[in-house]
């Protein structure tokens, strides 16, 4: 068995967020702006500039390696906001990034864009697309919100949910309501996933509430309310009622805490541990789960039951593979046995 990692790849995840900011809101405003047009009307009583297609020449508004074409391009100049109608299309050719959407509206007094009718984000730099029913993005603020059918899509991994929201000055990615995330061998569910960067580095992050951890590869299946990570001590935390269901044995794993550093290749289990199989249940204070041996080791006054059956030792081992319980050192207790 493959030892348990609990590191998504939300690396990749912030350079694309990153790129987004880069490509789509911070276009410099002492760039000179070109705009052209198949057709142009200004309509003074209502202080309105519309652009349209004519003779196949849509509207479009260039401004260093930005390009904004639409079928319809509307500034209302009384109230400050512009409007793209049909076939929007966003490319920052330096950045190769590309937006689309049905339409898309600007509010300049507060710096807002939101775009909708199936946007999509295409970041060709590392070949990461974002969808979602509609984005928002507040120029000023380096923050992205977006809403309906999350889907972020990489090289390496997929990051769904029902909204996700990125602070690029605060270093933090949100996503929430049925969030997931899939990489190569796991996949990560909650009701909230949390992701901290600084440098657009990984710090930390956790999910919280319906925590299931599901190892693609291997057989195990980990619940719980809380999983924390801390990328700097390689450290992840399970708490909240955290277990470990191991599908093709036939064992649940349950503590009051799991614990894990990366470098190892043992996961500790800490406070009330209960290990179930079959009739047989064994009880500790603590526990080690070996990931090379598939053995988990429970000290600290442990006691195994099977029926009226009660003994203790100093160590009682759970081969996983084998699905039996062994008991090592100063084993005594209560035993029943049934004759036919």
């Amino acid at each position: 068995m493959k030892r348990i990692s609990w590191v998504f790849s939300f690396l990749s995840l912030f350079f694309a967020a990153s790129l987004v900011f880069s490509a789509i809101l911070k276009v410099s405003e002492k760039q000179p702006v070109d705009i052209s047009a198949g057709k142009s009307v200004y309509y003074w009583e209502i202080e309105r500039i519309i652009l349209e297609v004519s003779n196949k020449n849509k509207p479009k508004i260039v401004q260093g390696n930005s390009v904004l074409v639409a079928d319809t391009i509307i500034f209302d100049q009384k109230n400050n906001i512009g409007y793209a109608y049909g076939n929007l299309v966003f490319e920052n050719k330096k950045e190769k990034t590309v937006l689309k959407a049905g339409e898309g509206t600007y509010y300049a007094k507060e710096k807002k864009m939101i775009v909708q009718k199936n946007p999509i984000i295409y970041m060709k730099k590392d070949n990461t697309t974002v969808k979602g029913d509609m984005m928002t993005f507040f120029t000023d603020k380096d923050y992205m919100v977006v809403d309906g059918n999350v889907e972020i899509k990489g090289k390496d991994f997929t990051i769904t949910g029902d909204k996700a929201r990125y602070n690029q000055e605060a270093g933090s990615f949100t996503v929430t309501g049925n969030a997931k995330t899939i990489d190569k061998s796991q996949v990560l569910s909650a009701k909230t996933i949390d992701v901290q960067s600084k440098e657009n580095q990984l710090s930390s992050y956790s999910a919280v509430g319906d925590v299931v951890i599901e190892n693609t590869n291997d057989n195990y299946l980990i619940k719980a309310g809380k999983l924390d990570y801390y990328e700097s001590l390689g450290y992840s935390r399970i708490s909240d009622h955290p277990v470990i269901e191991f599908k093709k044995n036939n064992i649940k794993a349950y503590s009051t805490v799991m614990e894990k550093y990366d470098k190892e290749e043992k996961a500790n289990l800490l406070g009330d541990v209960i290990i179930i199989t079959g009739d047989k249940q064994a009880f500790s204070k603590w526990g080690v789960y070996d990931f090379k041996s598939e053995a988990m080791i429970l000290t600290g006054n442990p006691i195994l039951v099977q029926g009226k059956t009660k003994m203790n030792a100093l160590k009682i081992i759970v081969d996983i593979a084998k699905e039996t319980m062994s008991m090592q050192g100063g084993g005594s207790g209560i035993f029943e046995y049934k004759l036919n």
